[in-house]
């Protein structure tokens, strides 16, 4: 079967390029179609203007021959002539505007994908399995515009080939060997080209990775997130050096190949324009053999000629380019074919949940290493449960497979008796939590906490009467605009939040989800102060209510809150009790207590 020079097959590569045209049309406006359109009619001015100026110099020439007064006809045909420039211009005008517009949709429609993909994706993608990350820089860096793109270039290759077939029509009356001396001269810049970009798209894929890592480290830099510990730790000459030697080696191989491109291109248009010289001497002898023909003949050679080898090469290159951009298109599109989550639209809230882990095994996507293994436990309906132990001892990626984030190994997930796959959207709708890495959005502090139930509509009363649980009302009633401040770090007023009042407003909206049967809190006191967490055990009843509540703490004051302690070692559970049996076997838990004893004495 026919393969392009990717290796894709013939057909695949037809289904990969109608797609990709598809998904151009949905980034155009109706205006910049018609752009698009009305260059059908443009396509000719080239050869309509070469015509008429060939007529000019022909009509200049025969009045200054028979030394004729009358230059109306030459003053009409210049006239015509401007008015076909103005065309031209004003068109190219329009081309470029909309252009300029065409490129911020296909940037919007670019970062949607992309986002979508990211928002849909199952959750072990997003520990870069299958080097997802990758593929997404790549795709918002270099696939996408190519997709995006694909309508244009199609277009415009259209286009090109009326002007093409157009030129060669007047050429040839001339002489045919003008034509084919252009064309042939055309060959080399056309091949390079396709060469070129074949190395491009084995570059940009062979170093995606160090082209990300380039980027981290420029936006780690700049992060808000990372900024106090740069300066503190004085990690700028740190940075800037890794920084600059991944940048300088990336750079570097790019320049080489760039300066081959740059050599290889100047051989090429130094024999595609000592050409020039033969076709005028070619026009001369035609004008010589037949001064009938006129001056006008060798000026419509003249400007042709040029705009020939424009044509032909732009014709070759832009059919070479689409098909070179294949490969681009197909990583693009790959990311529709990763596994999503089951989504279900309808889904309702669960009543009542009763949870259970049968023989569950995992192990995090690109590792060897098994963080839980033969894990089996059953959680009832609204029991409070604290989760414990070392770090690394399997506690959050437990939360993580709760609420179905992961897909265990080997074993099952139960949510009343059913596998969590089999009702995910549901599970997920009765689940409220507060995730270590918590979101801080760039919001007014009301849709901080109503955005985890966007179809709940409480009245700021209700929303004052939960803050006061959580502790975070007296900041909110502290603000100019109280529930209305717009916070973070990109607020008009610069009015971001300490990172325990961020904390309060992820607990805040983490218990707004009312409907939520099961409430999971991973270390929901860590950026708390101590009497701030004293009061968030103080309401814990009344924050919970019949809730199960599932908290994961490594401060195990915590465990005076709750029902039941389960505690993480290597990956198992391997005490399951109260605070006071617990402390009775005297093993991990009571060490562990013990050694955080004085944190809870009067």
């Amino acid at each position: 079967m026919n393969k392009d020079k990717s290796g894709i097959k013939l057909p695949e590569a037809i289904k990969i390029a109608v797609k990709a045209f598809k998904v151009s049309l949905r980034t155009k406006t109706r205006a910049s179609l018609a752009i698009s359109i009305f260059g059908f009619v443009i396509a000719f001015l080239p050869m309509v203007i070469s015509v008429a100026l060939r007529k000019l110099v022909d009509t200049i020439q025969s009045i200054y021959v028979s030394d004729s007064s009358d230059i109306s006809e030459a003053l009409m045909i210049f006239l015509f002539l401007s008015a076909l420039y103005i065309i031209q211009t004003a068109f190219s005008f329009a081309q470029n505007y909309y252009a300029a517009d065409d490129k911020a949709r296909i940037q919007k429609y670019i970062k949607e994908t992309i986002i979508s993909c990211a928002c849909s994706v199952k959750y072990k993608y997003i520990e870069n399995y299958g080097d997802f990350r990758e593929k997404i820089t790549f795709a918002g860096t270099q696939a996408g515009q190519r997709v995006a793109g694909s309508i244009q270039t199609i277009v415009v290759w259209a286009q090109t080939l009326i002007t093409f077939v157009s030129i060669v029509y007047l050429l040839i009356e001339v002489n045919v060997w003008i034509v084919v001396i252009l064309m042939v001269t055309c060959i080399p810049a056309v091949i390079l080209s396709a060469i070129q970009k074949d190395e491009d798209y084995r570059r940009n894929v062979k170093w995606m990775k160090e082209g990300a890592m380039v980027l981290h480290y420029s936006y780690l830099a700049a992060s808000d997130m990372a900024i106090n510990e740069i300066r503190f730790f004085g990690l700028y000459d740190y940075i800037k050096n890794r920084w600059r030697n991944l940048a300088d080696k990336y750079i570097d191989i790019k320049n080489r190949m760039t300066g081959k491109h740059v050599l290889y291109n100047s051989i090429a248009d130094l024999l595609r324009n000592s050409v020039y010289i033969i076709v005028l001497l070619i026009a001369a002898r035609e004008i010589y053999v037949n001064p009938v023909i006129g001056l006008g003949t060798f000026m419509l050679v003249f400007t042709l000629s040029g705009q020939l080898q424009e044509v032909t090469a732009k014709l070759l290159i832009s059919a070479t380019q689409f098909f070179s951009d294949i490969n681009y298109m197909k990583d693009f599109f790959e990311l529709d074919h990763l596994e999503r989550e089951a989504a279900e639209e309808s889904a309702s809230p669960l009543s009542s949940v009763d949870i259970e882990f049968c023989n569950v095994d995992f192990k995090y996507p690109n590792s060897d290493k098994e963080v839980l293994h033969g894990l089996n436990v059953k959680i009832k309906q609204g029991e409070k449960i604290a989760i414990v132990g070392e770090n690394g001892s399997g506690k959050t990626t437990f939360i993580n497979l709760l609420c179905g984030m992961y897909e265990p190994d080997n074993g099952d997930v139960k949510y009343n008796g059913i596998d969590i796959r089999k009702h995910l959207a549901s599970v997920r709708r009765s689940i409220s939590v507060v995730f270590q890495d918590f979101a801080r959005y760039e919001a007014t502090i009301r849709e901080n906490i109503s955005v985890s139930d966007k179809a709940r509509l409480a009245d700021d009363q209700a929303i004052y009467d939960l803050t006061r649980l959580t502790g975070a009302f007296d900041f909110i009633d502290s603000q100019p605009d109280k529930l209305d401040e717009i916070v973070g770090t990109f607020s008009r007023k610069g009015n971001n939040l300490s990172g325990g009042q961020w904390q309060k407003i992820a607990i805040s909206r983490a218990l707004y989800r009312d409907n939520a049967r099961v409430l999971v809190l991973d270390e929901p006191t860590a950026a708390l102060d101590p009497m701030a967490e004293a009061s968030l055990y103080r309401e814990f009843a009344a924050l919970t209510g019949d809730k199960t509540t599932i908290l994961v703490s490594h401060r195990l004051g915590i465990t005076s809150v709750v029902d039941r302690i389960l505690v993480f070692d290597n990956g198992k559970i391997v005490e399951d009790g109260s605070h006071k049996e617990l402390m009775n076997n005297n093993g991990l838990y009571a060490r562990m207590y013990k050694a955080q004893a004085q944190w809870y004495m009067d």
